[in-house]
């Protein structure tokens, strides 16, 4: 009996694992020194706060006006601070990354924010599932961060396309 849960138990992680490679769990991010050259314009709303329900809500309300096509864009985030520590606060802005400020009508509660063309950003990019990405994407730019002797801004851009790598910059200065 025993030898069948070792038996079962071998063929449900072998399934996991390759479940989460084929959503790029184990991808390696390319990681590339920039400008941006245009501004990203994002359609979402700001929190700023404990991570809670309530943050995690924005991010199922962009995922919903996304699917249903009310806002076109690409899932992405602003955060204007680096709270990787648990209990700390974020300062976010949710949403989606949009063309322009113009050709769409926002839904009700929703502005809009922009990322700044002209930054020095550390750009990260990998072929994987949103809800792995960040968990790829965040510890190899900090790592890239120390490996360049830069300083980091702790904002950083989220884009999360589905016909694309998901993407983070980091905005940097150099180093002292």
């Amino acid at each position: 009996m025993a030898r069948w849960f070792f038996i079962i138990g071998g063929v449900l992680l072998l399934g996991f694992a390759g479940v989460y490679t084929w959503l790029g769990g184990f991808s390696t991010p390319q990681i590339d020194l920039i400008t941006t050259g245009q501004p990203v314009f994002l359609a979402g709303k700001a929190y700023k706060g404990l991570p809670d329900k309530q943050f995690g809500k924005l991010y199922a309300e962009a995922n919903e006006l996304y699917r249903k096509g009310t806002l076109k864009g690409t899932l992405g985030n602003i955060y204007y601070n680096d709270a990787v520590a648990e209990g700390e606060e974020i300062d976010a802005f949710v949403g989606l990354v949009v063309a322009d400020t113009v050709s769409q009508a926002l839904p009700v509660g929703y502005r809009y924010r922009s990322f700044a063309a002209g930054q020095r950003v550390l750009r990260a990019r990998v072929k994987a599932n949103f809800m792995l990405a960040p968990g790829r994407l965040y510890p190899a730019l900090q790592e890239a961060v120390k490996a360049r002797k830069l300083t980091s801004r702790n904002v950083f851009l989220e884009q999360f396309p589905e016909d694309a790598p998901a993407e983070m910059l980091l905005v940097v200065a150099a180093p002292k």
